[in-house]
This record gives structure tokens, C-alpha cells and sequence, in this order.
């Protein structure tokens, strides 16, 4: 293996050893792997590393049976991108909705930059219209409009 064919596996598996530590609800040994000044990229502008882990700790409050499975990871210079599959059962409170005890599933696409092992910028993005769909918030035939 040449330098950076190493290197963008070694990002890879800091991408993988994320996605085992969701799978076991782990945010503390999810956090090892961010740098700390970490910036989380999403629809409302950036958050901060500690305020990325509260937010984890309160999605696995209320999809307490999370799996994350992995359709693709890709590595290119200092990114790595992946199509996720999330599977869950809603058994907590999740944005003042409390739990139905429905079962979830939905695509979660993301980016991460990874700067010596650690994981510095992430850009993700959810499929959380077919997610409140299937937790009875928002009518199936709206989807259409989504595909």
C-alpha cells in the first residue's frame, strides 16, 4: 500500500469505528474520534462538538435501539462520504413527540473531513420527512412530492 491508499483507510476506519460506537450507543467513545473544535455543517448553520454528542444523547434517548448499517463508504483526499441506513423503534420523547413505538427506517447521507485520525467538519443530511412519516406526522401521500 502506497501513503495515501493507508491514509484513506485509516480515515475509513475512523468512519467505521463511528458508526460501531452509534451501534452501541457509545457518544463518549464517538467523541474520541472528533477533534475538539469539531464542526458539525447542517440545515441551521454549525454546531460545535459538545453540542453534536447532546444532540446524539437526546436521539438515542428516543431511538434507544438505534443501528446505523453502512450501503457505502467512499474516501477522497481528506473526506470520507457514506450512504447510511438507520433503523430504529421510537420509544422516547423526540421533539415534544411522544413515543408511538413505531419502527423506523431512513437514509442518512453524510461527509466527514478527517484531519490526522480526527474527525474536523461532518456535513449530514436525513431523510426526516420519510422519518416523520412513518412516525405518523406527516400524511404518506406528501411523499410523492419527495421521491
Amino acid at each position: 500500500m502506497n501513503v495515501d491508499t493507508e491514509r484513506l483507510a485509516a480515515n475509513k476506519a475512523v468512519v467505521q469505528k463511528l458508526v460501531d460506537a452509534w451501534n452501541v450507543r457509545d457518544v463518549a467513545a464517538m467523541m474520541r474520534y472528533w477533534a475538539p473544535d469539531m464542526v458539525h455543517h447542517g440545515r441551521d448553520g454549525t454546531m460545535p462538538a459538545g453540542q453534536v454528542g447532546s444532540e446524539m444523547q437526546r436521539f438515542i434517548a428516543a431511538f434507544p435501539d438505534i443501528r446505523i448499517e453502512v450501503e457505502e463508504m467512499i474516501a477522497e483526499r481528506d473526506l470520507v462520504s457514506t450512504r447510511l441506513t438507520v433503523s430504529a423503534t421510537h420509544a422516547g420523547p423526540y421533539l415534544d413527540i411522544q413515543p408511538t413505538g413505531r419502527a423506523v427506517r431512513c437514509a442518512l447521507m453524510g461527509q466527514l473531513r478527517i484531519v490526522d485520525g480526527k474527525v474536523v467538519e461532518h456535513w449530514g443530511v436525513a431523510d426526516t420527512v420519510h422519518l416523520l412519516e412513518q412516525l405518523g406526522l406527516i400524511d404518506s401521500g406528501l411523499l410523492a412530492a419527495t421521491a
